[in-house]
């Protein structure tokens, strides 16, 4: 039975994950949190504060695990040296220090990095678009594909795009929001001039399921859905398939966000995702999953 360890269980996508990999991937299954744990059944947790280098040492230890999912990262709350400091620590640092220890157990390392490491524009290719992150999140996520590429003996690296579905742990999401806002009957704020590829959970937890079984050799993969949407054509979108009033949905720009610059376009290619024989249903085909889920 393989043995997987998973950082950031309580985040967005990792219940997804730790479910699946009970059910479906036979595998023994330890998630680590820092202040939120999650129930989920077959699912051994355990609190840890990973940039504690000698905790996380002991835990390696005492797992040995097979795979090693680091979702684990900070993102940044307000503007302050001190944080962009403890952003920079943790999402480069802590994602070396795992990287050591994946090596060194024979482990292999999947790191979920971000579509923001890239200047922006259509058609962006893991392999020979430009990468100029502009927010201390996206500058400190690229340190962490650094020190992947640097450290760990055998890794994918996975650039992921805005993720969309309902949260099953304490994590708040735009989708999250949105839904509920336009549930109450209150207008959602949508912005109309930001582009991304969105990967909705299930299909992101069900492609990390499969990945290991399909490595063949350390790899940088877009994490992504194949359509390019705004968040307007989203809301517009959830509006029709929840039944709320479209009118609710209203438009807004990303000029309007202050806290850090935003990338207007993040057109990411799927092509690699693909020829892992990996593929993502639409927004509207997911939507339809999502609802078994209320």
């Amino acid at each position: 039975m393989k043995k997987v360890l998973i950082t950031g269980v309580s985040g967005y996508i990792a219940p997804y994950l730790s479910k699946a990999l009970v059910i479906y991937g036979g595998a023994e299954v330890t998630g680590v949190y820092n202040s939120h744990p999650v129930e989920i059944e077959g699912l051994k947790m355990l609190k840890c504060d990973l940039s504690d280098s000698s905790s996380l040492k002991r835990i390696f230890e005492s797992i040995e695990p097979d795979i090693v999912y680091h979702l684990a990262s900070v993102t940044p709350t307000r503007i302050t040296t001190e944080e962009d400091s403890y952003i920079e620590q943790f999402n480069s640092g802590v994602t070396g220090e795992i990287a050591k220890l994946c090596k060194a157990a024979g482990s292999l390392m999947i790191y979920t990095s971000t579509d923001l490491v890239y200047r922006g524009g259509t058609g962006l290719s893991e392999d020979t678009s430009p990468l100029e992150p502009l927010t201390i999140y996206a500058k400190t996520k690229l340190l962490g594909e650094h020190a992947v590429k640097e450290h760990a003996g055998k890794y994918i690296i996975l650039r992921t795009s805005l993720v969309y579905g309902f949260t099953l742990s304490t994590y708040t999401s735009f989708f999250d929001i949105a839904y509920k806002t336009m549930k109450n009957g209150e207008p959602v704020n949508a912005f109309t001039d930001q582009f991304r590829n969105p990967i909705y959970t299930e299909d992101a937890a069900d492609i990390l399921l499969k990945l290991p079984g399909l490595y063949r050799q350390n790899d940088i993969i877009n994490f992504c859905g194949s359509e390019y949407l705004s968040r307007y054509e989203m809301c517009m979108i959830m509006a029709e398939a929840f039944g709320f009033d479209k009118s609710l949905v209203q438009k807004g720009s990303s000029a309007s966000f202050d806290r850090y610059p935003m990338v207007a376009e993040l057109g990411l290619m799927d092509d690699k995702l693909k020829s892992y024989g990996l593929v993502t249903g639409s927004f509207k085909e997911n939507l339809e999953r999502a609802k078994l889920i209320l």
